[in-house]
């Protein structure tokens, strides 16, 4: 009777191909043991020493400067050319009436409402806010605005139109005074008080 031959398991050396041949592990090397790091030295910063304080402000104001001159200007010449007095009245004139209403407009657009003032002399009173003094320089114009004394005071040239005009009597004389000005400033300049309401 022959020998049998029992099977061998895939596992055993002898089926194993050299590709599925499993390596072991490699040995463990010996290392160096840890130690800790030293100790580092602590911080080299240290704070500023004081400063010695400020000796003070060192800025002093401007001494006072003397005011400047202003030299002085010559006469506003006025371009109107002088009127003739006017001719005495015959008679006396107490008790004669000296009434005026006084408007100012401005021309612009749209128009501004006019404002509109009474003014009555000797005595002075009504609505103008300056009666006294307007009624001074009309006594002096024999109530014509147009014959008031023109100021001479500087004014821009700004583009301002505005219309003043009065009307009413004086001495029995009937007033009628209409003129459109470039801007109240020359306004004023030519009527001084009684238009500055």
């Amino acid at each position: 009777m022959g020998t049998s031959v029992s099977p061998q398991s895939p596992s055993s050396p002898q089926w194993a191909q050299p590709g599925h041949l499993v390596q072991p592990p490699p040995p463990p090397q010996p290392g160096l043991p840890w130690r800790p790091d030293p100790p580092r030295p602590g911080p080299t910063w240290r704070p500023d020493p004081p400063r010695p304080p400020h000796p003070g402000p060192t800025w002093r104001p401007d001494p006072p400067r003397p005011p400047w001159p202003d030299p002085p200007r010559p006469p506003w010449p006025d371009p109107r050319p002088p009127r003739p007095p006017w001719p005495p009245h015959p008679g006396p004139t107490q008790g004669w009436p000296k009434e005026l209403t006084l408007t100012v407009a401005k021309t612009a657009v749209p128009p501004f409402r006019p404002r509109v003032v009474r003014l009555r002399c000797d005595p002075p009173y009504g609505s103008h806010p300056r009666a006294a003094e307007a009624c001074a320089l009309l006594n002096r114009a024999q109530g014509d605005p147009d014959r008031i004394r023109a100021r001479q005071e500087f004014c821009r040239r700004d583009y301002d139109p505005v219309k003043a005009t009065a009307t009413g009597v004086w001495n029995r004389r009937p007033i009628r005074y209409e003129q459109t000005f470039s801007n109240p400033c020359v306004m004023r300049n030519a009527t001084s008080v009684v238009f500055s309401f």
